[in-house]
């Protein structure tokens, strides 16, 4: 997993340090932003191979990650796992590789992002 960046986009820094540890004990490089806009800049400017999101943040939500993310040519194709305490309309979901509810297994999320970046990158 060495060859794929996974962006973590969370609000809440305990969050946000628990799953950069979970990422790189898994062996991926791990950049995280704090909210969308942030998010979205960096999957545009930086080499991108998965973006984990809550979908509960101030300026942008995961949402509306979600579809800048899609809707953009440079970004499309990166996979998106979402996560929330909430549970979030399908339809409000769509796109998204996986979602997860809050709390959830690190090793559930671990497989589904090995598993979101063999099915796009190989």
């Amino acid at each position: 997993m060495k060859n794929y960046t996974v962006l973590i986009v969370e609000d809440s820094i305990v969050v946000s340090k628990f799953l950069t540890a979970a990422f790189k004990n898994a062996g991926f490089r791990v950049k995280t932003a704090s909210d969308g806009f942030e998010a979205l800049e960096k999957s545009i400017k930086d080499d991108i191979n998965l973006v984990v999101t809550d979908l509960n943040m101030p300026q942008m939500d995961g949402i509306t990650l979600l579809k800048n993310l899609k809707e953009n040519e440079d970004t499309k194709k990166i996979p998106v796992i979402l996560m929330s305490s909430n549970m979030p309309d399908k339809n409000e979901i769509y796109g998204s590789f996986a979602f997860f509810s809050k709390p959830f297994k690190e090793s559930d999320m671990i497989e589904a992002a090995k598993k979101a970046v063999k099915d796009i990158y190989g």
